[in-house]
């Protein structure tokens, strides 16, 4: 299978939701962008970041609410600038009759944000991100201007063998053989074309990103010790399984009680009450109304999250903002788990975000099954 055809089929199971999950999403993103980077041929760093730029730009379009798909290809892009300015680096070097360094202290891009003056640059999730009129520098633009100069010349010295042919673009259509074996010497000179020598360093990076985004819920389970003490009481919402990753985790140095709210309408907290039983610990599962009276005899909130907005606010399951309201009165600490790839640069307000994902609830409440009625909820919102 091609990688325009692994594309397509990707972009169709984002569509039909058999992909779920920031954490499924995110690591076949990572994927296919691996096997795209690997595959084509690109001259420079400027190629390569703009076709990147339109693979992910496509893959996100496809399913707009699975803001890992934009984190991970913006860490990719970032991985591409900074082996670009590096490789810029060691060119000045060796021009000025330096040599180059294999170790070198340099700052990355994202440090170059933070370093930045306050007064030109807010410090903010939003900044720290790769945006492209900042972080391309003028690296990227040298790059596309020396291209252009470089393409001007070559048309300048080009001879003119077919002047009969009409000037375009497109193909002629009065002479369509001759465009064929002019399109078919062009893909060929295409593939004969320069590589960029820091491919594989990317590919080296990418393949890190994966193996960090396989170990990413055992790496935040580790941490469980230093969260949960004995004889507590833990209360959680609906399922997350990085969530139960970490309760399994702690479970194993302390004795602690887990209450579960049920998680309306789509009642993810009995499969997760379940699980936590069947793993020997104390669990009681509660419905939603009863989280603020339970809330009294809570020592800390657990929850897993969707996305992590710029604004510091979460895309998290309906009925995470109710736990949190209440957590809120009582004065309880309420602590998110998520990963890295779940960092968004985007604000809510933004207009790429949407909520807008409802899916058909089995259960209606009602005594009586009724065929012909669906129960639409949507399963994200603000908190």
């Amino acid at each position: 299978m091609s990688v325009r055809d692994q594309l397509e089929d990707f972009c169709t199971q984002l569509r039909r939701r058999q992909i779920e999950g920031s954490l499924a999403t995110g690591r076949r993103t990572a994927e296919l962008l691996r096997i795209f980077i690997s595959t084509n041929r690109h001259s420079d760093a400027l190629a390569l970041v703009e076709d990147v730029r339109s693979v992910g730009n496509k893959l996100q379009a496809a399913k707009p609410i699975e803001l890992a798909i934009g984190n991970i290809t913006r860490r990719i892009l970032h991985m591409i600038r900074e082996e670009s300015e590096e490789e810029h680096d060691e060119l000045e070097d060796v021009a000025q009759g330096e040599q180059p360094q294999k170790q070198k202290d340099k700052a990355g891009l994202l440090s170059k944000a933070l370093r930045a003056p306050l007064g030109t640059r807010t410090l903010s999730l939003h900044n720290l991100l790769d945006q492209a009129p900042f972080l391309e520098g003028q690296q990227m633009q040298l790059q596309y201007l020396e291209r252009q100069q470089q393409h001007t010349e070559q048309m300048q010295q080009a001879p003119v063998t077919q002047q009969h042919q009409l000037p375009g673009p497109g193909p002629s259509m009065f002479a369509p053989e001759a465009d064929h074996i002019t399109e078919a010497e062009t893909s060929k000179k295409s593939k004969k074309g320069p590589v960029w020598k820091r491919k594989h360093l990317v590919i080296e990076q990418i393949n890190e990103l994966i193996d960090e985004l396989d170990e990413i819920d055992g790496n935040i389970a580790l941490q469980a010790g230093d969260h949960i003490h004995a004889n507590e009481v833990i209360l959680t919402f609906g399922m997350s399984n990085t969530t139960l990753l970490f309760l399994k985790e702690a479970a194993k140095k302390r004795d602690f009680q887990v209450v579960v709210a049920e998680g309306a309408p789509m009642y993810g907290g009995h499969q997760q009450a379940r699980q936590l039983a069947q793993a020997g610990i104390n669990t009681t599962a509660i419905a939603d109304s009863a989280i603020f009276a339970m809330m009294a005899r809570v020592n800390k909130v657990l929850v897993g999250t969707h996305t992590v907005l710029a604004n510091g606010g979460i895309m998290a399951p309906v009925g995470t903002h109710v736990v949190a309201l209440a957590a809120k009165h009582h004065s309880c600490p309420f602590v998110v788990l998520t990963g890295l790839h779940k960092l968004s640069p985007l604000f809510p307000h933004d207009p790429s975000v949407t909520f807008n994902d409802f899916r058909v609830s089995l259960h209606t409440g009602l005594m009586q099954p009724l065929y012909l009625c669906h129960a639409i909820a949507p399963l994200l919102a603000h908190c």
